[in-house]
């Protein structure tokens, strides 16, 4: 039943019957047949999606008994408690959040609960998403209604009648750190095949209207980094400029650059890589002469910005300036996208930020803050990167906020240890105003050279709900200098 509704599109089901799976095995153990545990799993699948007729007729068929006594699982309990939540979308994980928690301002993600869409008022009218449209509960105060009227005669006759193409969602899907192997100081890079499966991600990155990513490294033929990769600490990634092209053939529309890499090669590298990345129509940003990136979807222009703790840039701790870079991109856009590369790495550097990072004996930001700050400011949505890890998700004044994005692509040159393999692409989708209509991943694990694959498999979906919900263990850290650019 689960190939069967992946292979027709219905991913969200899909997942939703695989946890539910997952959950019935565990509880029933050994004692009990196969039939048994099916059939526990669908009778729980549709506590969450009564009107699937296949997944009703599957459970007949294993002899329709008797829902089996238990609590409701998780998800079945906030259904039957909160008739009003969040519906699904079709997006490749599932799960739901209460819709009263987002009325606070504030809501993480519950585990495996990785597509949020705002709960919409019964008046309230919008677009159904692009794709397969899930099976929904029968609520007609939830179902979605024609945001166009139905004739343009039932407009005045001097109002201009929004098109359909107008009121489509702005779908942007993001990702972390981007390392496509290095040529410096020795020769990584991909095979030709490695290549091939390394672009076989254009499939889900491409179904986007924009794609983000952060490029960790220089594209650039020739020169001498300015750092000595042969000290602990110290990497320099250094990437031939027709990879650009790749990128390209990736989907990529927009590239952040204000991290620790695109200095890497001096002034020469990182004019090489916004030569290379704008002949290939790739917007760099974050960086002197490329402070903000701005694209146009359909009719509506998005205006992305980009900053680090890096004194080279703008820091993230420059508020004044931040917000005033903010102010600018928002009179010549419709809405603004910032993009942040901070926080300390590694395995032990998960969790929600709150409060200064370090990491060593730099001073890497305090995330929370930055989040906070740009979106008073007026930015309507935070992608993060730079930990190297997936971090947990919140929204902020109904504004999504993803603290890492993780690892996306590190070609022989990003550690894929425990954790680190774990990955996501991250999805927001915006009406053209700049409302919040959802937010959702995409589960990746890379594999040992640094290849991500698109991977629904129980394992790592279990061990992304662990990332999205852990705690970050902030031990006290002395005598550090701030101002200490080692890494850098």
């Amino acid at each position: 039943m689960v190939q069967r509704k992946r292979a027709r599109g219905q991913l969200t089901e899909s997942l939703i019957l695989m946890r539910m799976g997952v959950q019935a095995s565990k509880q029933a153990g050994a004692a009990q047949v196969p039939d048994d545990v099916s059939r526990l799993a669908l009778q729980r699948y549709l506590e969450l999606m009564p009107d699937d007729v296949d997944v009703r007729r599957a459970l007949h068929a294993l002899g329709d008994a008797p829902a089996s006594p238990h609590k409701p699982g998780r998800l079945g309990g906030l259904w039957a408690r909160h008739h009003r939540l969040a519906m699904v979308l079709g997006l490749p994980l599932a799960g739901l959040v209460a819709a009263g928690l987002a009325s606070a301002g504030l809501l993480p993600w519950e585990p495996l609960s990785v597509w949020w869409q705002p709960p919409a008022p019964a008046a309230q009218q919008q677009t159904a998403p692009p794709g397969p449209a899930p099976a929904l509960p029968a609520d007609a105060a939830l179902a979605p209604a024609p945001l166009l009227p139905s004739t343009a005669e039932s407009a005045p006759a001097d109002a201009v009648v929004a098109t359909a193409e107008d009121s489509q969602p702005i779908v942007i899907r993001a990702v972390g750190d981007v390392v496509l192997g290095s040529d410096y100081p020795e020769h990584r890079l991909p095979t030709a095949a490695d290549r091939q499966r390394i672009t076989a991600l254009r499939r889900e990155l491409r179904q986007a209207d924009v794609v983000v990513g952060n490029l960790e490294g220089v594209l650039s033929d020739t020169g001498a980094s300015r750092k000595d990769a042969r000290k602990p600490g110290l990497y320099t990634f250094r990437m031939p400029t027709s990879y650009a092209l790749t990128l390209r053939d990736m989907g990529f529309d927009v590239m952040s650059l204000a991290n620790n890499h695109s200095m890497d090669f001096g002034a020469q590298g990182l004019a090489s890589t916004l030569a290379a990345l704008r002949a290939n129509g790739i917007a760099p940003m974050g960086v002197p002469g490329a402070e903000v990136a701005t694209v146009t979807v359909r009719r509506t222009r998005v205006a992305f910005l980009n900053y680090s703790y890096l004194p080279a840039f703008v820091r993230m701790d420059d508020a004044r300036r931040i917000t005033a870079d903010i102010g600018h991109a928002r009179a010549s856009a419709d809405w603004v996208v910032v993009s942040v590369h901070g926080g300390r790495e590694g395995e032990d550097a998960g969790g929600l930020p709150r409060g200064d990072e370090y990491f060593m004996q730099e001073y890497r930001g305090d995330l929370a803050r930055f989040a906070r700050m740009v979106i008073d400011a007026g930015a309507s949505a935070v992608l993060g990167h730079g930990p190297h890890v997936v971090r947990p998700f919140e929204l902020y004044r109904g504004k999504p906020v993803f603290y890492s994005l993780g690892n996306f692509v590190g070609y022989r040159s990003l550690s894929t240890q425990g954790k680190l393999a774990h990955s996501i692409v991250a999805e927001v989708r915006f009406s053209p105003q700049g409302d919040l209509l959802g937010a959702g991943i995409i589960p990746l694990k890379l594999d040992r050279s640094g290849i991500p694959v698109v991977d629904y498999s129980p394992d790592n979906l279990q061990a992304l709900s662990g990332l999205l919900l852990e705690k970050l263990d902030h031990r006290p850290v002395l005598n550090l200098d701030v101002n200490n650019t080692t890494n850098w």
